[in-house]
């Protein structure tokens, strides 16, 4: 038990970043933290249906730091 809660402290979370192309051929980008770029990419796409609403798209467009 102990072996295994070291091992999850040495295993820091990162900042990835992250690009998506919409089929419209718009590109965003923005840094999602993850612990692996697959994990970066998966939680990315949790942000894709901010695609279809303007508002959430304008934050998606500013470069900054999703959590």
């Amino acid at each position: 038990m102990k072996k295994k809660k070291e091992n999850s402290e040495n295993e820091s979370l990162r900042y990835w970043f992250v690009e998506i192309t919409l089929t419209s051929g718009e590109v965003l980008k923005f840094y999602v933290k993850a612990l692996t770029l697959f994990d970066a990419y998966e939680k990315a796409d949790g942000y894709t249906y901010w695609a279809s609403n303007e508002t959430l798209k304008n934050k998606l467009k500013s470069f900054k730091l999703m959590v």
